[in-house]
């Protein structure tokens, strides 16, 4: 039985794909290319994606608006997700992200149905900035859609 346990162990560890090229350190570049990138600093610590794997943006429709929600892998076991609610280009729009930014603002500098990208800030979180092309979502067409 420990056998399986540690081969498991093993498995589960040599699965996890590290970029060790991306520094964890260091917040990412405020750019509106596509180039995937989120970073934001809570109570003062740097959380950036890419290490794990490169954030995502979907958006869709509901009874309450046009959300466009990102996912961002910042380490191993967490992952930070942000709402924006009816984001529109150059201008700001309310979000939501990790239970310590509580309701702040982003302001969104492209959103073209392809790229997503801005800056926002909320409670504990400050410096946070985003540059992501959307993913696919539902069969209902939900990415590419800007209002």
């Amino acid at each position: 039985m420990k056998k399986i346990l540690f081969l498991l162990l093993i498995f589960v560890c040599s699965s996890c794909t590290e970029d060790t090229s991306v520094d964890p350190t260091l917040m990412p570049e405020a750019t509106s290319e596509g180039q995937n990138t989120f970073g934001c600093l809570i109570d003062g610590w740097v959380y950036t994606s890419g290490r794990f794997g490169l954030p995502q943006a979907t958006a869709h429709t509901d009874e309450s608006g046009y959300k466009v929600v990102i996912t961002a892998p910042v380490d191993l076991f967490q992952t930070i997700t942000l709402t924006l609610v009816n984001p529109t280009m150059r201008s700001e729009c309310i979000c939501s992200g990790p239970e310590s930014m509580g309701e702040g603002t982003a302001f969104i500098t492209r959103n073209d149905g392809k790229v997503i990208s801005g800056t926002f800030q909320g409670g504990d979180v400050t410096e946070g900035r985003f540059d992501v092309r959307f993913t696919e979502d539902d069969e209902e067409g939900g990415t590419g859609i800007v209002f």
